[in-house]
């Protein structure tokens, strides 16, 4: 099992109202590094290839009624969980394009169906083989596995 649960006074003293900054940080360092994937077909084949340099998987919520969407999102989030890569869900896939860097020219803009945090490769994995974390990557970790077990799973309101 890759899921370390964390100490139940760990998780009742993480401050859930700044995760959603914790995720735009994150975010906009992993954009700045080159280590951002966005997309929904790009994650798919990163993650193919490089399944082990994942650490992050950001997913927005899936409108009703859009059963395709639905499915690609409960198979990536599947395949994640079997690779041990944390989902965290978010409540727009429209902020989530924004905070990527992802524009469009249609007046509705662009949305993001899918952000896939990756490692730094030139940071080398610790000792005990674990991926390097930034301290907001961390964080994102940390409250995934303190949630890990809520259902319905937590929806982080990305900030403005």
């Amino acid at each position: 099992m890759c899921i370390n649960k964390l100490s139940e006074e760990t998780c009742k003293n993480m401050n859930r109202s700044t995760i959603g900054r914790a995720v735009r940080g994150v975010l906009a360092q992993a954009k700045i590094e080159r280590r951002l994937i966005c997309g929904l077909y790009q994650a798919i084949v990163y993650l193919q290839e490089n399944v082990d340099d994942a650490l992050l998987c950001l997913l927005p919520e899936t409108r009703p009624g859009d059963v395709t969407a639905h499915m690609q999102t409960v198979l990536l989030q599947a395949y994640c969980y079997e690779n041990c890569i944390p989902v965290i869900t978010v409540d727009s896939g429209k902020r989530l394009a924004e905070l990527c860097g992802i524009s469009s020219n249609t007046k509705d803009g662009a949305t993001c169906a899918c952000a896939v945090i990756t490692r730094d490769q030139n940071i080398p994995w610790d000792e005990n083989g674990d991926p390097p974390l930034s301290p907001g990557e961390k964080t994102l970790s940390d409250f995934y596995e303190c949630t890990i077990e809520e259902f319905p799973r937590p929806v982080i309101a990305l900030p403005v």
